[in-house]
């Protein structure tokens, strides 16, 4: 199966849940800060959601890679690739599902990497939503086929 076969065979889940889902959410820009996995500092989950179920889940994020914000209601993560082409891909990717699922992420593009945001800003903290986009955001990541920080793309001088 081709990768773009994939992409469209893993976008049909989202599709079926924004038909299924009336919940609009407006994301404000946000300023990326250190991030932290203290064991001190809890995830402050929105109102509303199953607590259990976002904890777990969070739990499982943050042993593949995914960070909490100082606030601790913001996911972020950093994929690396080795050309810019691969970061445009994960980037229409993730534009893609998040369209479908009417939840949307702050991205940072860099040369050879994405940086992805999720959070909630209505109710406000950490929603099942931001957790099930972060697992979306794996899944794709793996298909692209990302790199080692070392061996992703930087921007150098010309030989011109």
């Amino acid at each position: 199966m081709t990768p773009k076969a994939n992409l469209l065979r893993s976008c049909a889940p989202l599709i079926r849940l924004q038909r299924s889902t009336q919940a609009r959410y407006s994301f404000n820009q946000v300023t990326k800060m250190s991030a932290s996995n203290d064991a001190s500092l809890q995830p402050q989950i929105a109102e509303g959601e199953n607590e259990v179920q976002v904890r777990t889940d969070l739990e499982v994020l943050a042993a593949d890679g995914w960070r909490f914000n100082l606030e601790q209601i913001q996911l972020e993560k950093t994929y690396n690739f080795k050309t810019y082409t691969k970061v445009l891909d994960m980037h229409t990717s993730i534009g893609i599902g998040s369209k479908a699922k009417n939840h949307h992420p702050t991205m940072a593009t860099d040369a050879g990497s994405l940086t992805v945001f999720w959070t909630t800003h209505y109710p406000r903290g950490l929603t099942a939503k931001d957790t099930f986009m972060a697992k979306y955001c794996d899944e794709q990541a793996k298909l692209i086929g990302t790199v080692d920080k070392s061996d992703a793309m930087k921007c150098k001088p010309s030989d011109k």
